[in-house]
């Protein structure tokens, strides 16, 4: 590695790992924000820097080589080096200013996120909330995100996790219809959490209520948008199972009301171990618990009837 640390462009392997990780120059541009020329040049002058292909071409796909290896695990060396260093600067910033970047499923955006980033703003207002809404799995060990909150029943073991919830899930069909269990003909899947590691759902599943109460339904579209899911709804596409949280606080949709009410997966509030101490992220936390906690009945459908447990 001597001889290789002399020689190379340390910002050129930025570029190696992102075709390694996507296998693709096409898609190490769109990772990147950058053109696919630029992935092309960048990985050219790795390759004259050492003297050697650090690619093998593989059909449409991109295999590393043997020089190519060594390259890149003092890429992923240096890279997790730097998140850990910049993890552990922002963990002792005390000043109660700056931005906090967090990622959260799109569902719970219009029902929770934007009032409480409105009243977290009211108190806090120097702190900004950079609020990225996606079902991709942000890394926050890689400092892709502060904090984020994840809908599942298995959160990763690196994190301090927050428990806010466990949610309740509903069917909904369209407002007025006075759909019951026996007339739904048509389902709409919807899932906006991350699976576990078996793959199931994460809570009681859509075959489960589908089977249960209406065996001959048809499938008729899926999506991880709950404002899919609710134009889906409202046009006739057919009955979704959501958290009672979303189907009960907007307009359109009513819960068929023979379909009793399921346990689903649990909602947490993440944080890496490195950022626990960094005063904005701190007080951040400390909001977002008592935001959720006087929203709990809503959360976890307090008061509506449920199914009975299998135990």
């Amino acid at each position: 590695m001597g001889i290789y640390a002399q020689m190379m462009n340390w910002d050129d392997l930025r570029f190696l790992l992102a075709v390694a990780r996507t296998g693709s120059m096409s898609g190490a541009a769109r990772e990147l924000g950058v053109n696919h020329a630029t992935v092309i040049r960048r990985v050219r002058n790795l390759e004259e820097q050492l003297g050697s292909s650090v690619f093998d071409r593989v059909g449409h796909s991109y295999v590393i080589t043997p020089a190519g290896q060594v390259a890149l695990d003092a890429a992923v060396s240096m890279e997790e080096q730097s998140s850990r260093v910049e993890r552990q600067v922002v963990g002792q910033a005390k000043e109660l200013s700056g931005v906090i970047k967090v990622t959260a499923p799109e569902p719970m955006s219009e029902t929770f996120l934007v009032p409480m980033v409105k009243e977290f703003g009211e108190l806090y207002p120097d702190i900004v909330i950079e609020l990225s809404l996606s079902m991709r799995v942000y890394d926050l060990g890689m400092r892709e995100a502060d904090v984020a909150f994840r809908v599942t029943n298995d959160p990763p073991e690196d994190v301090i996790g927050l428990h806010l919830a466990t949610l309740a899930m509903g069917v909904y069909g369209p407002a007025g219809s006075g759909m019951r269990a026996e007339d739904i003909t048509r389902v709409i899947r919807f899932s906006a959490h991350e699976p576990t590691v078996n793959g199931s759902d994460g809570g009681a599943s859509h075959m489960d209520w589908d089977e249960r109460y209406a065996p001959d339904a048809r499938e008729t579209m899926r999506t991880d948008s709950a404002s899919t899911a609710l134009h889906g709804i409202r046009a006739g596409l057919g009955v979704a199972r959501l958290p009672v949280s979303i189907g009960e606080s907007v307009e359109g949709v009513e819960r068929i009301p023979d379909i009793p009410l399921q346990q689903g997966a649990d909602m947490w509030l993440l944080t890496h171990v490195d950022v626990r101490t960094n005063a904005r992220i701190r007080v951040f936390r400390d909001f977002v618990r008592e935001f959720y906690a006087a929203r709990s009945q809503l959360l976890g459908g307090e008061g509506l009837e449920f199914e009975p447990s299998a135990a």
